[in-house]
């Protein structure tokens, strides 16, 4: 429990709720969504849906390595096919996504932007090369303009960080 004591905050843009087996939702933005929810395919309105039990009642109707279309999970709104919340040309920065933003902003403005003499640890933890514009490139140019700021990063593969930032 290193860090239960600490301040923290997840910017993932993992989408296989493993932060929340640790964290605390109100502590995590899943800036790509979650895999635990569904969200209307169109989508027609703002709102993302627990998965676990249309999942389990799938599972549990598997016949032939294939489940009913009945079973498929559908939009109370339009009665279109409910698709998983996660980044791709229907996602749904809606309520839940922005209130997500919301408390990794509140959380840069108290740490980072309020002029706190608090020391902060940007730590990147298994972040590839797909989208560094989320993660990567705010963290290092936060560690560049502030001083009380640190970054660490630790990737299984590729792990580099720019000279500017390396002292």
């Amino acid at each position: 429990d290193i860090v239960a004591e600490k301040e923290v905050f997840v910017l993932t843009t993992n989408i296989d709720m493993q932060f929340e087996r640790i964290f605390q939702k109100e502590r995590i933005c899943d800036y790509q969504g979650n895999s635990g929810y569904v969200q209307c395919s169109q989508p027609c309105h703002d709102q993302i849906y627990s998965n676990v039990e249309m999942i389990r009642r799938m599972n549990e109707n598997i016949r032939e390595l294939r489940v009913t279309s009945e079973l498929l999970p559908r939009c109370n709104e339009c009665g279109r096919i409910m698709v998983p919340w996660v980044r791709d040309d229907t996602f749904l920065e809606g309520k839940d996504w922005r209130e997500g933003v919301r408390r990794y902003e509140n959380f840069l403005k108290k740490y980072l932007m309020n002029g706190t003499d608090k020391n902060v640890v940007l730590l990147e933890l298994g972040v590839g090369e797909m989208t560094p514009s989320i993660i990567k490139l705010p963290f290092w140019e936060m560690t560049y303009k502030n001083e009380k700021v640190f970054y660490a990063c630790l990737n299984q593969k590729k792990s580099s960080t720019p000279e500017h930032i390396k002292d």
